[in-house]
Order: structure tokens, then C-alpha cells, then sequence
């Protein structure tokens, strides 16, 4: 932060030598000095007043003439005392010498002694003019050090007031130093209460402080008390001038990072990235319908994804979390899923939550030797022993025996680098069970119905101002172990296109960020460590098998090859059936009433590598790229149909649409994927491509295809020409 400093009021500061200087005029040279001088110089000359018989009481008299003259404009002019002492001093001295010299006539002792006073006089004006600049900056620091102090003393005189008119609190000081923020939205300001006072005597009086501030909406009042080494009567308040809350800041990059630092998701006023530990703490969000808690996980969940050392399973019954993570893969083959285990049934919550118990018995077991050897309490998170966050959407979705569940991993998790964050509509137990809120530190708070909602989630701070919710995306949080330690204000990342204008960069770019994470992010996705794996058996390592039908399939759980791709569908139908999840969770009992053991194979996702694609699949790979790159790079951009034929042609056989839209796209195609299958299906028809019955397409390598089925036919199919006869 930039730091502007007020000066100490005028009266606590003492004079520097400096400032003690000879002169203390006003400007080096001025009219009435130059008067002064020739003044001067017109006595020093009457040396020689002798010889034209002129009375000593005349030289007299216009010595003390000039001197008065000289004095008084001075005097006029702002000059200090001892200036004024200084210049009568010299010019009467030359006035006597001069009355003496006139009444006992000149020698070379009085014209000696004269051109001596009169030098002297000379040095002494003139090295105060010499002096003068350095005086003159001396004098103008001390009126701005008074202006300060004044100002200073107005700013305080303020900030007690309305302290004392809102809050009733008498004898409030504000510190001289105020903290401005890089990003001109606003300041911080210390405050020091009285001696029985702390923070909490402010909480509740955000709202009235900011609208005696006249702060906008999407501006407002925070409080902090600094961390352990402040005092306790001191508080900084934090003064958000502008609308920090309004428009959309596009997601910053996927750059790969690790989770044993802060996840950032958004921007707080001051321009720094608001973030969370997610590796030592989970969070709850609080928000109400529309408020952008989807949006946010989605952000949240772009953070944990590119964490190399993260693994990150998703409780989600409705899909709309996980989704944008796993269907860049499942539906256009690209990468692997970022989300390494969404569970979107009852059921496969209910095996998440029993492999997760598991997971925690073997960590604690098999790494105690790792935690003695390195003299540490929990377990460290890297990618060889990733650590686990587990994200519940809507808590209230789960059946009860799932958040009993989630409760013990809660409680007994956190020292083996396995945390749940949870998500809810409102703050009330029917949402977040007690466990949660006593045992989760991080709190982000969205827009709600009623600010009691926001005062529960933030119970021992005070609910923030519902002001600043101007817009979705608009949050409050705090981390009670990590910091911030009362809720601030922030602005979420935004990865959707559409909070962006249409055709801008921004909604260019968020159109493929899940693409293009997929894409960048999987190949530093981490691999489960092989305790962790054994422990949660076929329910980690048959999770796709289970996972894909859910995610992919009908309403009946039918899974067909028109809604994945096509190298999706050729590896699900190689794995062998899972086992059932009945089996899996030990309800499924045999004819002696015993669980039926569970037995099966692993069935995952391999990493695609260069070693396990054929020297033609590279070819294609290379292909690709290559139309793609000159299709960016030609003066004259070719148009969508010459690229769509392009790429249909570098892949070397049939391919659906949906599995090129994805290089489209990349290569700058900025329409949707059914305007894609349209431009197909017309290419179809214009035989620059050949539709083959499984709906797939091919390029048209031998030209026009005359008698090729569903081509409309042209006069240029008539091989003798158009003519009047009819055709026979």
C-alpha cells in the first residue's frame, strides 16, 4: 500500500538550524533592496560631499532617511526581527561614519575606516540575499507543515465526531498516516479508542458509517483490529470509495500452482487477490438463489484443479458444479477430468464418504512414520501424497447418513490433508449441520433474502453491509485462523462467457477456458497416492465405470456413443461391468444373510502421453495444429467451411462434429456447436464433405462426387450440357 504521511501539527515540531539562517526574506532580490543599496552606495560617496561644501546634517539626515525607508519595507514585507535589527545595524553605521566624515573633513584614516563599515554593511546584506532561496523553501515547508497540521487537526476533529455521533463513542483518535490503496478505490484508516474499548464496539454500524460517508453501493466500511501484536483499543477501518463490485473481472490464467498456498478467486478493493488456505481449512458458502454461488464454486474449483498436489472429489446431485470439469473430456475427448471423482447419486456420495473414512484410518496408519521423520503434526500436501478437498453443493441435498459422514471427516480429517467444503441456501442447521460450523474456519458470504442469514455465518463479527451485494459475484469472507479476520469484501472471478460483452476478448476466452483447462491443467493433474488408493478400493478405481452412465447417460441410466466421444466410448465399453454399488457399500447380503465380498477390476482413465499414440495418430496430431496456427496466422483468413474441411481431413477419418468443434474453436470459430452440425450437414450436401450413417463426416479427398446420395444435383452434372430437351 502507499503510505501518505500528514506532518506533525504546527507547535510539536521544533525549528530545524536550518530554518535559523541569517535570512529570512521573502525573495532574493527585490525593488526596496536595490533602494536600500543605492542608499548605500549614495552615502558611501559622500566621501568626496566635502569638496562640494555639503553640511554633515545633510548626510545625516538622508542616512537616517533611507534607513527608516529601508526598515519599514521590510517590516512590510514579512521579514523577521533580527532582520530588520540587522539592516538598521548596517546602513546607521554607514549614516554615522558619513556625518562624521562631513563634519571633520575626510583623511585616508576616516576614508579607510568608512570603505571598512561600508564593506562590512555590503557583506552582510548580500549574503542574505545569497541565502535567501534555502530560506524561502525553509519558510514554505513551514506554512505547509502548518496547513498539514491544520489539516490534520480537521481530520481528527471529524473522525471523533462521527465516531461519537454514530457510534456514541467520545475520544476516538485518528492516526496522521493514512494507508492509500494501489487501486484509487479507497483508504485505511487507524483509528485508537479508549483504553476499555476494542473492535467490537464498531460492529453493527458499517451501514450508518458508510452512508455518513456517503461511500456508493458497492463501497462501504470494513473493520479490522490488525492481528496479535495491535493493541486492542486500535482499529483500522477500511474505506471502499468506489463500486469495486460492479462488471466482471475475467478468471487470470491456469497457470499450475499448489495448494499449500492461498486459492485465489477474486479481487477485494484494495486490488489484491482475496484467497483462501484451502490445504489447513474448508470453507462454507452461504448464498441465495441467483447469487452466483454456482459460478463461484466453478472459480473455486479452477483453483483446486490447478493445484499439482490436490486431489478433488465433488458431492454434487445436480451435475452443475462438476460438470464443466469432466466434459471437455467426456464429450470431445480432450485431456482427462479435472474433477478426479464427481459423485452426482446418493449412492456414490454415500461411497465418497465411506472411501474417504478409509482414506483417513490408512493415512493416519501407514504415513505416522513420515510424520515422526519430519517432525510435523499433519500430514504434507505434494504431489506424491496429494492432499483431498471434497466440495458439497447444496448440503441440504444429502441424505443424512451422507452428512453424519461428512461430519466425521470434518473432525477427524484435517490431520491427513482430507477437508470438506460445504455450500448451502441459508445459514440455519436445516443447512449446516453444528459440526460444520463450529469446525470450518473459512466463510464466504453471497447475496441473501435477509442479513440475519449472513449475521449467522458470521456470528462473532457481525454481518456485513447487504449494500455491497450490488451484483452476482459479490462476496464477503474471512478466515478465522488464516486471516481475514472479519468479513471483506470481494469480487469473484467470473468463467462464464456471457458476463462478458459478446465478441470481446474476455467472452472469446471464457468461451474455451474449460476447454483450454483441460487441455493445459491435465497433464499436472496429481495421481492418488497408492496408501490412499488401496484404501478406498473399487470405489476410487471403478468410479468412472460408475460415474460415466450418471454423467452421461439417459434418464434410465442408457449409455449410447451420441453423447460422448468417440475414444470415451471405445474405453467405456473395454472396462468389464463395475461392481454394484450395493456390493460396494455391503448392503447387498448373500443367501446366509452375510455381505457379498467385493471383487472386481480397476477400470481408469489412462494419461494420454505421446508413447501411447501411433506414428500416424502424431501425424494427425501435428496436422491439426498446423491448420489450426495458419488459420490464425493468414493475411486472408480462410472462412469456416475451408477450415471445418481442413481439420475433418487432418484427422483421417469419419469424425462427428462435436469432435472437431473443439479445434474450431481453438483456431478462433466463435459460433455455437449446433450452428457447427448446421455448417456440417451444408458442406454435407455440397459433397466437400461425405455423411456416413453413424452421423459422422469425412472429407471428400477425390473431388466432386456426382452420383454421391443426398447431393443436390447442378446443371454442371449434365454431361452433354444444359438443353431444352427433356432427359430420358
Amino acid at each position: 500500500m502507499t503510505k501518505t504521511k500528514t506532518e506533525v501539527p504546527a507547535g510539536l515540531e521544533p525549528l530545524t538550524p536550518a530554518d535559523k539562517r541569517w535570512d529570512f526574506s521573502r525573495d532574493a532580490v527585490t525593488p526596496g533592496r536595490l533602494t536600500a543599496w543605492g542608499a548605500e552606495l549614495a552615502c558611501a560617496s559622500a566621501l568626496v560631499a566635502p569638496l562640494a561644501n555639503i553640511p554633515w546634517q545633510a548626510g545625516a539626515t538622508t542616512g537616517a532617511l533611507a534607513t527608516g525607508v529601508a526598515v519599514l519595507y521590510e517590516k512590510a514585507r514579512g521579514s523577521w526581527r533580527r532582520v530588520l535589527v540587522a539592516r538598521a545595524s548596517t546602513w546607521m553605521a554607514t549614516t554615522g561614519w558619513l556625518s562624521y566624515a562631513l563634519a571633520t573633513q575626510p583623511t585616508l584614516t576616516t576614508m579607510a575606516v568608512g570603505t571598512t563599515i561600508w564593506g562590512a554593511g555590503a557583506a552582510v546584506n548580500i549574503g542574505m540575499d545569497k541565502w535567501g532561496e534555502a530560506t524561502r523553501e525553509a519558510e514554505q515547508e513551514l506554512d505547509r507543515r502548518l496547513a498539514n497540521g491544520e489539516q490534520i487537526a480537521a481530520a481528527q476533529q471529524g473522525w471523533a465526531k462521527l465516531l461519537y455521533d454514530i457510534c456514541g463513542i467520545e475520544g476516538a483518535v485518528a492516526d496522521p498516516i493514512v494507508d492509500r490503496w494501489p487501486s484509487g478505490a479507497g483508504e485505511t484508516v487507524k483509528i485508537t479508542l479508549p483504553a476499555h474499548l476494542n473492535i467490537n464496539a464498531l460492529r453493527g454500524y458499517e451501514a450508518e458509517l458508510a452512508g455518513a460517508l456517503h461511500l456508493p453501493k458497492g463501497g462501504g466500511v470494513a473493520f479490522s483490529d490488525g492481528g496479535a501484536n495491535v493493541p486492542r483499543n486500535v482499529v483500522f477501518i477500511a474505506i471502499t470509495r468506489k463500486n469495486m463490485m460492479a462488471g466482471a473481472i475475467p478468471y487470470p490464467g491456469l497457470t499450475p500452482t499448489t495448494i499449500n498456498e492461498p486459492i485465489g478467486f477474486g479481487v477485494i478493493g484494495t486490488g489484491q487477490e482475496a484467497g483462501l488456505n484451502l490445504k489447513d481449512e474448508g470453507f462454507i458458502a452461504i448464498g441465495a438463489q441467483g447469487s452466483g454461488k454456482t459460478a463461484l464454486m466453478k472459480t473455486l474449483g479452477l483453483g483446486l484443479v490447478r493445484c499439482t498436489d490436490a486431489i478433488v472429489i465433488d458431492l454434487d446431485t445436480s451435475a452443475k458444479m462438476s460438470a464443466v470439469f469432466v466434459n471437455p473430456y467426456l464429450r470431445y475427448g480432450i485431456g482427462r477430468p479435472l474433477i478426479d471423482w464427481p459423485a452426482t447419486t446418493a449412492d456414490e456420495c454415500r461411497l465418497v464418504i465411506q472411501a474417504a473414512k478409509a482414506a483417513i484410518a490408512a493415512r493416519k496408519t501407514e504415513y505416522a512414520d513420515l510424520l515422526e521423520d519430519e517432525d510435523v503434526d499433519n500430514l504434507p500436501a505434494r504431489p506424491d501424497i496429494p492432499a483431498i478437498h471434497i466440495r458439497v453443493d447444496e448440503t441440504k441435498s444429502m441424505p443424512d447418513d451422507v452428512l453424519e459422514g461428512i461430519d466425521f471427516i470434518i473432525e477427524e480429517g484435517r490431520s491427513v490433508n482430507i477437508r470438506v467444503s460445504n455450500t448451502g441456501l441459508r445459514a440455519t442447521r436445516e443447512y449446516i449441520t453444528g459440526t460444520m460450523d463450529e469446525l470450518t474456519p473459512g466463510r464466504i458470504g453471497l447475496r441473501t433474502n435477509n442479513s440475519s442469514e449472513l449475521q449467522m455465518l458470521f456470528p462473532d463479527t457481525g454481518a456485513p453491509d447487504m449494500a455491497i451485494f450490488t451484483d452476482p459475484g459479490t462476496v464477503a469472507y474471512m478466515s478465522t485462523t488464516k486471516g481475514p479476520f472479519q468479513p471483506t469484501p470481494a469480487k469473484a472471478y467470473a468463467t462464464m462467457a456471457e458476463t462478458f460483452p459478446e465478441g470481446s476478448a474476455d467472452y472469446r476466452r471464457m468461451q474455451t477456458l474449460f476447454m483450454d483447462a483441460a487441455r493445459e491443467l491435465s497433464p499436472s493433474r496429481p495421481d492418488l497416492d497408492e496408501v490412499t488408493a488401496r484404501a478406498m478400493g473399487l470405489a476410487w478405481s471403478q468410479r468412472w465405470a460408475r460415474c460415466i452412465p450418471n454423467l452421461r447417460g439417459d434418464a434410465y441410466g442408457n449409455v449410447g456413443p451420441d453423447r460422448m466421444h468417440e475414444s470415451v466410448w471405445e474405453l467405456y465399453q473395454s472396462w468389464p461391468k463395475p461392481t454394484p454399488v450395493e456390493v460396494l457399500l455391503g448392503t447387498a447380503l448373500d443367501d446366509d444373510g452375510y455381505p457379498i465380498e467385493a471383487r472386481g477390476a480397476a477400470t481408469e482413465i489412462p494419461r494420454l502421453t505421446e508413447a501411447m499414440l501411433d506414428e500416424d495418430e502424431l501425424e494427425r496430431v501435428a496436422a491439426q495444429d498446423a491448420a489450426i496456427e495458419l488459420a490464425k496466422t493468414r493475411v486472408t483468413p480462410k472462412t469456416h467451411d475451408q477450415l471445418a474441411v481442413e481439420l475433418f481431413a487432418s484427422l483421417g477419418r469419419p469424425a462427428k462434429p462435436s469432435e472437431v468443434y473443439p479445434l474450431m474453436v481453438k483456431a478462433g470459430y466463435d459460433k455455437s456447436g449446433r450452428t457447427f452440425r448446421d455448417l456440417c450437414a451444408r458442406l454435407g450436401l455440397q459433397d466437400r464433405l461425405v455423411k456416413g450413417d453413424d452421423g459422422t463426416y469425412a472429407a471428400n479427398n477425390s473431388g466432386e462426387v456426382p452420383d454421391a446420395a443426398g447431393r443436390v444435383p447442378g446443371p454442371e452434372d449434365d454431361a452433354h450440357g444444359p438443353g431444352d430437351a427433356p432427359h430420358g
